[in-house]
């Protein structure tokens, strides 16, 4: 009885894990990547001071960022399992969660980090620069708030509402597995770019829109058919290894299109290599974001 009530609690949080890992690293991802650019990123850390303290945004070592994202998020999973059920049996839960972040994790760190009271005190950094990191943590810090509590308290409701907020949550659902296949993208991209044995320019890829847009093409494509094939699956009338074919179809031939229009097409068998690892953490997302009838 003990083994199996340890197994249960075992598999709760990593099914808790898995939701946010997953909405950490998507809303990582989106806020970074708009802000980036509403603030021009590249050019401010290029500055006086700044450049000292901030990688170039062109080097390879900050696109490692997104990438190392879900083992944060797998820490704030182990610290938010204990207080999981105070905070989402709160009325407000999320600015409960919300407020956690931005008091210990944005304003009142240990360390001198940017935004920080003690980063304001002990370090050079000017006091534009902390204000200017501000929208995107705190935005960021919001929305995963938002969903993780919406989406985690359905657990907790009648069976009638869960039904009724099933269709806004498989939405939300399939946005962040879209989000979270730009993993997939990069990994795949890096791969393909040392067996083709061609040199990554990471600061022109960062500035190129035309190149940005192929895989936001390929994000709003994800999304449709995420949201198509979870309802076949959930109705057991597709399996996980069909769902994986077809995502590594969509993964492979949309972009390839993108580019037989706009750039210069890559050898397909490079094109096939880079879909597959979309594919894989869109199928892998699936199987734990959507459950089965």
């Amino acid at each position: 009885m003990q083994q199996s009530t340890g197994a249960s609690s075992t598999k709760e949080f990593l099914i808790f894990a898995a939701k946010v890992v997953l909405i950490h690293t998507a809303t990582y991802f989106v806020f970074g990547l708009i802000m980036s650019n509403v603030f021009d990123y590249g050019r401010i850390f290029q500055q006086e001071v700044i450049r000292d303290y901030m990688r170039p945004m062109g080097s390879s070592a900050a696109y490692l960022g997104p990438l190392l994202q879900p083992l944060r998020g797998l820490l704030y999973a182990a610290a938010l399992w204990p207080l999981r059920r105070t905070i989402m049996t709160h009325k407000r839960g999320w600015l409960i969660l919300w407020g956690i972040f931005v008091i210990f994790g944005i304003l009142g760190t240990p360390a001198a980090a940017p935004s920080s009271l003690e980063g304001i005190i002990y370090t050079k950094l000017p006091l534009w620069y902390h204000l200017i990191g501000l929208p995107e943590m705190l935005l960021q810090t919001l929305t995963f708030s938002l969903i993780l509590v919406g989406w985690e308290r359905r657990r907790y409701q009648p069976e009638s509402s869960r039904r009724r907020s099933a269709q806004g949550a498989d939405v939300i659902k399939a946005v962040m597995i879209a989000c979270f296949a730009y993993m997939g993208y990069a990994i795949g991209s890096i791969l393909s770019a040392v067996i083709a044995r061609v040199a990554i320019n990471f600061e022109a890829a960062a500035s190129d829109w035309t190149t940005q847009i192929m895989f936001v093409v390929a994000f709003v494509f994800n999304v449709v058919f995420i949201l198509l094939l979870s309802r076949l699956w959930t109705a057991h009338k597709i399996t996980l290894w069909q769902v994986f074919l077809l995502f590594w179809v969509v993964d492979t031939v949309v972009p390839l299109g993108y580019q037989l229009i706009f750039l210069s097409p890559m050898p397909i068998p490079l094109a096939m290599l880079m879909g597959v690892f979309p594919a894989l953490v869109i199928t892998i997302g699936l199987r734990l974001g959507y459950k089965r009838e």
